[in-house]
């Protein structure tokens, strides 16, 4: 009997091996195509109004899903995003912090979250979802009544990514750029950081630690595909990373994009000022210091709009301050 029992372990484990693989390719693409989320958070939970926009995101009727949150200001409007497998509902804490500074919001959905149009496609989602950033921007940038007003793009984990490449398209129309939670220089190589904190899980069979070793490599290898990283991290000379302000923000618990590899990507750009909050999980950086967060992201804010032209002056000498 323990014989066959030995065989059977043994032929479980084979197939988890060969199954590995499959299991890999099958989660990076559910990455990019989750589902969509069972309950919603709704503006009005937050105290906000919001009036519902549908901006149209090129051939086929495609259409990206926005909510449009006026503030007090007309002269600046905050580009909000949102993470992996989420949908701008989760961006309404952060809308309702800026909107009671007096800032104009809008949040979208990128494609394949939310309510936004749904693409079936595997590869190159970072250059599209930079593709998403940017028909926003535009969007809100045709309203009459935004017309001139300073912009400025907020990302979160994937988002930030997304905000970050958009801004060489994007430059001279945008602001100033915010990245909470990220990015990192080589997204691949912190992917399996999602397989391992449980938020993108694996089959049961895979979760043996040979079987899971190779899933994590065969993901990282899909990731890179899925994502498409040949052009990245933007270089530093690249039109707007040489004068636009940035502000990166990492946890120091944070185990899915380390605050080490946010901040080595900063140091690539001369006016990124950074922040990291020792205690703060992944996005979670509002709620585990919400003071120090928010001084620091509209006195950021505050110094990066009132500038004059492309001028970075304003905000040039604290951009290497690195707060602990």
């Amino acid at each position: 009997m323990s014989g066959i029992s030995g065989t059977s372990r043994r032929t479980r484990r084979g197939a988890a091996l060969l199954a590995a693989p499959l299991d890999a390719l099958r989660t990076a693409y559910t990455a990019f195509h989750p589902p969509g989320p069972e309950r919603r958070r709704r503006p009005e939970q937050f105290g906000l109004r919001v009036q519902e926009v549908t901006i149209p995101a090129g051939r086929s009727g495609r259409t990206l899903a926005g909510w449009l949150c006026r503030g007090e200001r007309k002269d600046r409007v905050v580009l909000l995003g949102h993470g992996l497998g989420l949908d701008k509902s989760r961006s309404l804490p952060y809308a309702r912090c800026l909107h009671r500074a007096g800032h104009t919001v809008l949040l979208f959905d990128y494609r394949n979250h939310g309510d936004s149009f749904q693409d079936r496609g595997f590869a190159g989602f970072g250059r599209k979802f930079g593709q998403d950033t940017v028909t926003a921007a535009r969007y809100v940038s045709t309203l009459p009544e935004y017309a001139g007003a300073r912009l400025v793009l907020y990302g979160f984990s994937l988002s930030s990514f997304a905000m970050l490449r958009a801004l060489q398209t994007l430059h001279p129309l945008v602001d100033a750029v915010v990245c909470d939670s990220g990015p990192a220089c080589d997204p691949p190589a912190i992917s399996p950081n999602l397989l391992r904190e449980g938020l993108l899980p694996l089959p049961e069979r895979t979760r043996g630690a040979t079987a899971a070793a190779v899933a994590e490599r065969s993901f990282e290898l899909f990731n890179h595909l899925t994502i498409g990283g040949a052009d990245w991290p933007p270089a530093p000379a690249a039109p707007g990373y040489a004068t636009t302000p940035m502000l990166f923000i990492g946890g120091g618990a944070d185990t899915v994009v380390p605050a080490d590899e946010i901040l080595k990507l900063a140091r690539r750009y001369p006016h990124a000022q950074t922040l990291v909050l020792p205690d703060a999980r992944h996005l979670r950086g509002l709620w585990a210091d919400k003071e120090r967060y928010l001084s620091t992201v509209l006195d950021f804010l505050d110094r990066a709009c009132a500038r004059t032209g492309n001028d970075p002056g304003a905000v040039a000498d604290p951009t290497r301050t690195v707060h602990r």
